[in-house]
């Protein structure tokens, strides 16, 4: 038995329900001329691969705006090609979300390897929400593959802290309690492997309706940075200022590092943060 332990509480209802209305006027934002001519500006890409892995439920086409930002600023962005990022079967305890996780991570390593052959370079990931579960653990356990992580609004941390958690086990009728689920587990492969050797970006929001800020970050580690943007959950695909950030962090240079600064977000931005 897994000792039952305080955990974050997950985003209010009221957030949850106005997930959509947020992330309607997210869209309309990036299709506004201003915020397309103000991401223009972004720092340029040097054309290093970017592998976008997607949310639960979600394909390539999810983040088809995102890699198409990209490939626009000077990037290799690839699809991860491994179809509809969703549990077939019934599940009723987190071992088994994290036996399916494996399996997606070994397919992703699969296409990771190809892509380092091709290009002759390391591969930047973005995971969004539960993409992001991967890619964090795929910089610690295949650190020769991996640049640097970007997550977006991933559950790293206590699964309990999400709205999704309730959902999920409503949807899969599941009935085994929250003090024989194996949480540990979970949260402990977000440090696998001992010594991150890996960049981590973490953009997690303050008004997002499916992950808390609680376990949606990483504190405390040198190598890894907790980037506030407000967005929704289901927004962070298609916000600009999501994709400024993104464009910012993807900039760096490994051996020339530079934490992100508000400060340095053209005042266009900056009034949306």
């Amino acid at each position: 038995m897994y000792q039952e332990q305080a955990h974050p509480l997950p985003p209010g209802i009221n957030k949850l329900l106005w997930e959509l209305p947020k992330a309607a006027r997210e869209t309309l934002r990036l299709a506004d001329w201003r915020w397309r001519n103000q991401l223009k500006n972004a720092p340029a890409g040097d054309g290093h691969a970017v592998m976008t892995l997607p949310g639960f439920g979600g394909g390539d086409a999810c983040m088809a705006l995102l890699r198409n930002y990209l490939q626009k600023i000077g990037y290799q962005a690839e699809p991860w090609g491994l179809g509809t990022n969703v549990i077939r079967n019934k599940v009723q305890t987190l071992d088994q979300v994290l036996d399916f996780c494996q399996q997606k991570e070994g397919e992703i390593v699969e296409r990771l390897e190809r892509l380092c052959d091709q290009t002759g370079d390391k591969v930047s990931l973005i995971g969004w929400s539960m993409g992001g579960i991967y890619a964090n653990s795929l910089a610690q356990t295949h650190p020769e593959l991996v640049r640097q992580i970007i997550t977006l609004g991933s559950p790293v941390g206590d699964p309990r802290g999400t709205s999704v958690w309730n959902i999920m086990k409503k949807l899969m009728r599941g009935n085994v309690p929250d003090s024989l689920q194996n949480v540990d587990a979970w949260v402990s492969r977000r440090d696998q492997q001992g010594e991150r050797r890996v960049r981590t970006s973490i953009i997690y929001s303050e008004h997002d309706g499916a992950v808390s800020r609680e376990s949606a970050i990483i504190e405390n580690h040198e190598l890894v940075e907790n980037i506030h943007v407000p967005s929704s959950h289901v927004g962070f695909t298609h916000n600009p200022a999501v994709y400024w950030v993104i464009a910012d962090r993807l900039s760096q240079q490994p051996d020339n590092w530079r934490s992100f600064c508000h400060a340095s977000l053209p005042a266009f931005h900056r009034k949306h943060f």
